[in-house]
């Protein structure tokens, strides 16, 4: 009887022993294809992490265009041929998401569970505890410019890419020896009813931009009043795709809020140049982050990582919305942030609560 407990326990203990050696069957155990056994972002957060996410079987991911844009491009694909975890891209105006998201929480019943969106809109949820903290361990992060992180607060999202605004002139209107080299070039009465900015007095581009002068050394309040004082810029409304086709029919000489990537997507021979004065790019921060209360947070988390791949960040970097991380490769010159400076990072805290600056701006530009 004892031999046979011998037996016995040998054959239990080589068994395990053998199960310890074969990593695929162990993975199956945790419930994960054994294809994933070395995937990298099982190893960076655990088998059964990515299990638990398998068995979710959804990601909800909220953004603005550039993130349908993304999964339409072929990322839907790839992330569920390699996980088996189907991805929910909700997308709208970000304003729009992020009622939404406030909404869900509200009532209890969140639907999203990952958001990508300007910083602007992380600040508000974040006031609203509407987010998780958490990092994705993905070790690509480490390797962004140190200036896009909010540190106000930190650790509750993660940077993905920069909105940069500089000027555009039409070429046909503005000589070469003309092209301003400094914001202060502008503020020449020669431009007067030549140029044309958003409205910077209220959330948007326009604002962001204006706000970026303003926290700027050397600019500041005093540049924008002297600039409306000395050319009168006109407000066109919309967004910086309008501002660049005012530019481009010759509505104006010179416009604010210019982005380098707008400049992709002219045909060719159009009298359009962007350009970045020796102060540099205003920006804002775009960022993702995990939604408090998700219902399907592991495959948030096992999404967020898998993004912070390289191949996913040049994917990105290639829409049009430049990833500040020193691998990239932009598409067009006009498109890269180590080409140009890039201003003093807004504060966070002007970013979550910028109504002082809409009401000075209406000081400066009239009430809307």
């Amino acid at each position: 009887m004892n031999t046979e407990k011998s037996l016995l326990s040998i054959l239990v203990g080589g068994a395990i022993a053998l199960a310890a050696l074969m990593p695929g069957a162990a993975r199956a155990q945790d419930g994960l294809p054994a294809r994933l056994a070395s995937d990298p972002v099982v190893k960076a957060l655990g088998a059964k992490v990515v299990a638990a996410a398998i068995k979710e079987g959804t990601v909800s991911w909220y953004g603005g265009s550039t993130s349908e844009d993304f999964f339409k491009g072929g990322a839907r694909e790839r992330f569920e041929k390699r996980f088996g975890i189907k991805v929910d891209m909700v997308s709208g105006r970000l304003r729009s998401m992020t009622d939404r998201i406030r909404t869900e929480g509200a009532v209890g019943r969140q639907v999203a569970d990952v958001f990508e969106a300007n910083d602007q809109y992380m600040l508000e949820l974040y006031g609203q505890k509407r987010l998780e903290k958490w990092k994705p361990p993905a070790p690509e992060i480490a390797k962004f410019k140190h200036e896009v992180f909010v540190n106000e607060p930190e650790g509750w999202w993660w940077p993905v890419h920069v909105s940069a605004q500089a000027i555009i002139i039409n070429t046909s209107m503005v000589k070469p020896g003309d092209e301003p080299k400094s914001y202060w070039d502008i503020v020449n009465p020669k431009w007067k009813g030549k140029v044309g900015i958003r409205d910077p007095r209220s959330s948007g581009g326009g604002a962001w931009h204006m706000m970026g002068i303003y926290n700027q050394p050397g600019l500041g309040i005093d540049y924008i009043k002297k600039l409306k004082a000395t050319v009168a810029p006109f407000i066109i409304s919309g967004g910086s795709r309008r501002v660049r086709d005012a530019v481009a029919r010759g509505q104006f000489a010179i416009a604010f809020s210019g982005r380098g990537e707008f400049i992709h997507d002219l045909p060719k021979g159009t009298p359009v140049k962007f350009i970045v004065p020796k102060e540099g790019q205003a920006w804002t921060p775009s960022s993702l982050a995990l939604i408090k209360d998700a219902p399907h947070p592991n495959a948030a988390k096992v999404a967020m990582t898998w993004f912070y791949e390289l191949d996913q960040l040049q994917d990105w970097n290639k829409l049009g919305r430049p990833v500040p991380h020193p691998d990239m490769k932009a598409p067009i010159p006009e498109m890269s942030l180590a080409r140009y400076p890039l201003m003093k990072a807004i504060p966070s805290k002007w970013l979550g609560a910028p109504d002082f600056f809409f009401k000075e701006m209406e000081q400066v530009f009239g009430i809307r």
